[in-house]
């Protein structure tokens, strides 16, 4: 095979699998679009060893399970950069995650590069290496796929290897190898689609509402998420954060209460109206609960926690890492109130602070 693809028939896909099945490490990459859905929609996986570099074309008429059995393989390792998202797009597809991942963008941040360092930059900085970023927002959903863009695609994982292999000396250098194998597993761990709560707890204006409407507007969160996933579409396009707080803040109980809320779309009353009242009048015990622990949740003493954030900068500067890379301000308060995350409680990160937080506070 020659050493840029672009594969678009099964006869070349089972020419890249017999190429690429005795393979431990594989870089990877994909290009999805979900701007108009709620799941993305895979466009194309980017592969490459040391020996090739190929585009799969996931719009064609491929079957892409032989593909994804090979890559879920146990001795397979999947190099990434940044892994979470294109982690979701190909669960959805091949329904499995790899059993080791190699993600560039944790191992540059155990070396004292920023948390989101972008791969443009990681490259720039460790391969001195310009990546080419002008076609980043091509549509990938488009056939044919001009060959600059093909180019562009392969562009990205093509370097991803011989970034890996700089990363790791620096990482085995600094006895850090263990420290990076831990965050990993821990991203393979992460839920790929963030939690309705969390969601919740985001929205803009959340506090500023009474906890009876904290928990209509919790509901309004978890229905439109059944209700985006049921039909595939974004979540903004269903309700809007704006809209679930106003909805929250005076809940309707009849449909002409419904479309008095100013911007509420008539078509989604239409469509909707039933479970949009049926989530504004619903008396979720364990929801309302939930609400007021969050509305009397302590809040830390001021001195002590940021005692314990300049510990914290004092520790990663010593490590050579940023402060929230060894914890997080979020995991500093829980800290305090007894109630370390998993990061903190176990692994590295334990020994850290068991080594020099918990001697000085």
């Amino acid at each position: 095979m020659g050493t840029d693809l672009f594969i678009d028939s099964d006869s070349s896909l089972a020419e890249l699998i017999s190429s690429i099945s005795v393979e431990p490490i594989i870089s990877l990459d994909t290009e999805f679009m979900r701007e108009s859905t709620y799941y993305p929609k895979l466009c194309l996986i980017q592969i490459a060893t040391p020996n090739l570099a190929a585009c799969v074309d996931c719009l064609a008429d491929l079957d892409l399970s032989p593909l994804f059995k090979l890559l879920l393989e146990k001795d397979k390792s999947w190099v990434l950069h940044s892994a979470r998202q294109d982690l979701e797009v190909i669960d959805q597809y091949a329904n499995g995650l790899p059993s080791r991942l190699i993600d560039t963008q944790i191992a540059a941040a155990l070396l004292g590069h920023m948390p989101q360092i972008g791969l443009q930059d990681i490259v720039q900085k460790r391969l001195n290496i310009e990546l080419d970023k002008s076609l980043s927002r091509t549509n990938w959903a488009k056939r044919p796929l001009a060959t600059p863009a093909v180019k562009y695609a392969l562009g990205d994982v093509h370097h991803l290897l011989k970034l890996w292999d700089n990363l790791y000396s620096e990482l085995e250098k600094y006895g850090r190898i263990s420290w990076f194998e831990e965050d990993c597993q821990q991203a393979l761990g992460a839920p790929l689609v963030t939690p309705a709560l969390t969601l919740w707890e985001r929205l803009k204006g959340l506090s500023s509402l009474e906890a009876s409407s904290q928990s209509v507007a919790l509901s309004l969160v978890e229905w439109r998420e059944e209700c985006a996933q049921e039909l595939d579409r974004p979540r903004r396009w269903i309700l809007s954060d704006e809209l679930i707080i106003r909805t929250a803040s005076r809940p309707p109980t009849t449909h002409k209460e419904l479309a008095a809320i100013a911007d509420m779309p008539p078509k989604l009353i239409k469509r909707f109206g039933d479970k949009i009242l049926a989530a504004t009048t619903n008396k979720n015990i364990d929801q309302i609960t939930l609400v007021k622990k969050r509305l009397h949740k302590p809040r830390p003493d001021k001195n002590s926690l940021k005692q314990l954030q300049n510990l914290t900068a004092q520790r990663a500067h010593k490590l050579g890492i940023q402060p929230e890379v060894l914890a997080t301000r979020k995991e500093l308060i829980d800290l305090l109130f007894g109630k370390p995350s998993d990061r903190i409680a176990n692994g590295w990160r334990q020994h850290e602070f068991d080594d020099f937080f918990l001697k000085e506070t």
